[in-house]
């Protein structure tokens, strides 16, 4: 029973690191499900999507993306510039290092490109 009450302790996790949540209505990520979204950088959003949510517990899940918006209220709303999956079935108590790992690699991804001289 311990491992089924994890999505729902998932949400309050989330809840609780700060992220936001709306609906996406949109399809980006699927139609109706709950987003749960926090701003990394300008314009850059760690999204997870909350799957199969009001099915069995053992059927639910989460999926989390690195995704570009124009604007923090496009969320769910519009489709995503970018979208860049970090895990899917994103396990809660296992999986924060994937998202580490991804916003350093945007991180060095974005100090090489300030570094690279402008060509004209």
């Amino acid at each position: 029973m311990e491992k089924y009450q994890l999505k729902f302790d998932s949400v309050k996790d989330l809840e609780n690191r700060g992220y936001l949540k709306t609906i996406d209505t949109v399809g980006q990520y699927i139609k109706g499900c709950d987003l749960y979204y926090k701003q990394i950088q300008d314009r850059t959003y760690i999204v997870f999507n909350h799957y199969n949510k009001g099915k069995k517990e053992w059927l639910q899940g989460f999926d989390c993306w690195i995704s570009a918006y124009s604007n923090i209220n496009d969320i769910g709303k519009v489709k995503a510039q970018s979208s860049d999956r970090i895990k899917l079935s994103f396990d809660m108590k296992e999986d924060w290092h994937y998202i580490s790992q991804k916003v350093d690699e945007l991180e060095n991804r974005n100090e090489q490109l300030k570094a690279k001289p402008t060509e004209f």
